[in-house]
């Protein structure tokens, strides 16, 4: 088994941006032009149709900029993880890159560069190109306050509360369950791409509604019958006289753990991609 090589690596970026430039072109400049609709939007609805649009928005209020900016990002995340793979969409994908003189580490490694860090570059940028358009229609209000989207974005959407008291402890770790089992949701979608290469995001939607629906009533059914009203009290008292901290460190371990395995067996599926199998026509 060859071991990494740097610059096989590197030959492998090349090859694919060079094959798929227009591919990655494209759907940077789409998610820019789409990160940037809000604003754009907005601001031309109401200068051009409402008569005392620039009255009433002297006050900056960029919630609302900032939560369509996070969903059109979610979604961004979602469509880049289950297109992960698109060179083994179709055979002669498949045959060009695994045929390619590179290991599967070396061509796996450069989809998670362009997956994990690539399309987070283009989003960033996208809000930075957003908010650069806000400033220019608020300076087109006399006397309207400005707020920054980018900081409002990546500062107050995300913060990290500087305290070392148990409560702020244990507020960053609740935040920290929900960005690490949010990534979770979103790498599924990669784990779904590497195991079918056609329509895996539809299919992998499904299978979210599937579980959405019937493991809350299997829960349900579960509940009433051996889950009392007084055994679950009895239980949140437990952990809440027990330490909490310790729970939610634990809960962090298992979201952690859950994340590298789904990178772990993406990968194996990855490594296991042939010209054409049952699944993958």
């Amino acid at each position: 088994m060859k071991s990494f090589n740097f610059h096989r690596f590197l030959n492998v970026a090349r090859w694919d941006l060079t094959v798929n430039s227009q591919f990655y072109t494209r759907s940077a400049l789409l998610m820019l032009a789409i990160t940037c609709m809000p604003v754009v939007l907005y601001y031309l609805y109401g200068l051009l149709v409402i008569p005392d649009f620039m009255e009433l928005n002297k006050y900056d209020n960029t919630e609302g900029f900032n939560t369509s900016i996070a969903l059109i990002g979610f979604a961004y995340l979602i469509i880049s993880s289950g297109y992960m793979f698109h060179n083994l969409l179709t055979r002669q994908g498949r045959i060009n890159e695994l045929t390619l003189p590179s290991t599967n580490l070396e061509r796996f490694l450069w989809h998670f560069v362009v997956i994990v860090f690539g399309v987070q570059l283009v989003y960033a940028f996208g809000v930075v190109l957003a908010d650069v358009l806000h400033v220019l229609f608020r300076l087109a209000i006399p006397d309207a306050e400005i707020k920054s989207l980018s900081y409002q974005h990546f500062v107050d959407s995300w913060y990290i509360i500087p305290s070392f008291s148990d409560d702020s402890r244990f507020d960053i770790g609740i935040h920290l369950f929900i960005y690490i089992m949010t990534y979770c949701y979103v790498r599924s979608f990669s784990l779904a791409n590497a195991w079918k290469y056609r329509y895996n995001i539809p299919w992998t939607f499904f299978i979210y509604f599937l579980l959405q629906t019937f493991v809350p009533l299997f829960l349900l059914f579960v509940g009433i019958q051996f889950i009392t009203a007084e055994r679950m009290e009895n239980f949140l008292n437990w952990i809440s006289e027990t330490r909490p901290m310790a729970w939610i460190v634990g809960a962090n371990i298992l979201a952690l753990l859950l994340y590298v395995g789904i990178w772990l067996l993406t990968y194996r599926l990855y490594c296991r991609a042939q010209i054409t199998t049952k699944r993958n026509p």
